[in-house]
């Protein structure tokens, strides 16, 4: 399943481990120069050691809201794969749009409308992936939760035969109440799903939603009818835990798709948090057993970094790394069971965020770019002048033919750095070992003086 390259780098760290002759398994980069117009778009060359050959040296796949829906021919994919592209790309005149410092357009998906993942599905074939992106939550996951309620037996008792937005609804007891803002009727006709607001009632009361046992009648009011008086509906709770409040958020997804088999690894930044191999998994990786705790993006840009490796059938021996904000949720250490005998074949697709069952109204998820490669191989920039201290590195496009162990040929790319008056430059190599001290170039310092004979 490995790639040969891969076989060849786990045989050298095997030899590594056995023989204490061998000190260093792997030499970081280093940059000797970096030359070039320091300017967004301009291409620029970095000098060097130890940037390992990167066989395709343009990356999959690129895409920025500035370019519009189609990804961007500086990546090797012209379309995405999915057959539908979630979410509009909107331009920062546009009123109440968040749009990341140093762009002008930006994609907003709202996850009330559509339960589909933003952007679309873009498909790999190869061992090893790695994923940047800059995102942005405008909701808040505690309070904007989707409530719910699913039910049977559908009674008319007024004249009414079915709930609309608008309407009030409550228990028998009257203890809690709420106000639907969306429903779906069943094609049986007495079967639906309904949602509520977070804004009017009680119903986001967890503990008290929760406990409404199936089967209970549920009772709905004209929208007018504040003291709950005139019942004109009724239906029996067909929900399994109560009046049911959920933020099923998956910031992330790798899938894979074979006839009757459908295995994900997928990561959530709810409650609980969690990165889970779903049809594989020896157990869930939950955030209390992560090195680090990952906040959601509430109203926050974020730049977000994955590196997967793929494992052996029934091994753990896969990886998948996450970083926010170069912040590591887990050691490299850990590893996951990405296949198994009844799950066979690796990963093929990888999906961006994703809410399933609904959320309050106007929950928008904001994407600016996302760039994905089959390589470990990449090229950043960064204000801090240290990789441990670099917070949210911006991605650095590689062009045709320029990436060798040497040399390596960018186009430009700063996003939220088109204003600092100096950055650095980071290459991590294809063993994804990374310049710690930063190559500075300083596009805005001013130019030393010339002499005049």
């Amino acid at each position: 399943m490995y790639s040969l390259y891969f076989q060849a780098l786990r045989f050298f760290v095997a030899l590594a481990t056995a023989s204490y002759s061998i000190m260093v398994l792997a030499v970081a980069p280093e940059i000797t120069s970096a030359t070039g117009t320091m300017k967004e778009g301009q291409i620029v060359t970095l000098s060097g050691n130890n940037f390992t050959t990167k066989v395709n040296a343009k990356p999959l796949f690129y895409w920025t809201a500035e370019g519009g829906v189609q990804p961007s021919p500086l990546g090797r994919k012209t379309a995405w794969d999915g057959n539908a592209f979630g979410g509009t790309v909107m331009d920062k005149s546009q009123p109440d749009v968040v749009v990341a410092e140093g762009s002008n357009k930006v994609l907003r998906y709202d996850y009330e409308a559509a339960e589909g993942a933003a952007l679309s599905r873009v498909h790999f074939d190869s061992d090893q992936l790695f994923v940047w992106r800059k995102r942005y939550d405008d909701f808040d996951r505690s309070k904007d939760f989707a409530i719910r309620t699913r039910y049977k037996s559908l009674v008319n008792i007024k004249g009414v035969n079915r709930i609309s937005a608008g309407m009030l609804m409550s228990t028998v007891d009257k203890k809690l109440w709420g106000k639907v803002i969306k429903h779906t009727l069943n094609s049986d006709g007495v079967s639906g799903t309904v949602f509520y607001s977070n804004k009017v009632g009680n119903l986001t009361d967890s503990a008290a939603a929760k406990a409404v046992a199936t089967g209970s009648l549920l009772y709905f009011y004209d929208e007018n009818d504040l003291g709950l008086k005139l019942p004109l509906l009724s239906v029996a709770l067909n929900e399994g835990s109560g009046i049911f409040q959920t933020f099923n958020h998956k910031i992330f997804r790798l899938w894979g798709e074979y006839g009757v088999h459908a295995n994900n690894t997928y990561i959530s930044l709810d409650s609980d948090g969690m990165a889970v191999s779903e049809y594989t998994q020896v157990s869930s990786l939950y955030m209390n057993s992560w090195a680090n705790k990952i906040k959601s993006a509430t109203r926050r840009w974020v730049v977000e970094e994955f590196q997967y490796q793929a494992g052996h059938i029934d091994q753990v021996d896969g990886s998948l790394l996450f970083w926010q904000d170069r912040i590591q949720a887990w050691p490299a250490t850990q590893k996951f069971r990405f296949t198994t005998k009844d799950y066979p074949n690796k990963y093929s697709d990888v999906y961006q965020s994703q809410v399933s069952n609904g959320t309050q109204p106007l929950s928008y998820e904001y994407y600016d770019s996302v760039y994905i490669d089959d390589s470990w191989h990449r090229v950043l920039v960064c204000s801090e002048s240290t990789w441990k201290a670099c917070k949210q590195p911006e991605i650095v496009i590689p062009v045709v033919n320029g990436w060798n162990n040497n040399e390596i040929k960018v186009s430009l790319r700063l996003g939220a750095l088109k204003s600092k008056a100096i950055f650095y430059f980071y290459v991590v190599n294809g063993l994804g070992e990374v310049n710690e001290r930063g190559f500075a170039s300083c596009p805005l310092c001013p130019l030393p003086p010339t002499t005049k004979n």
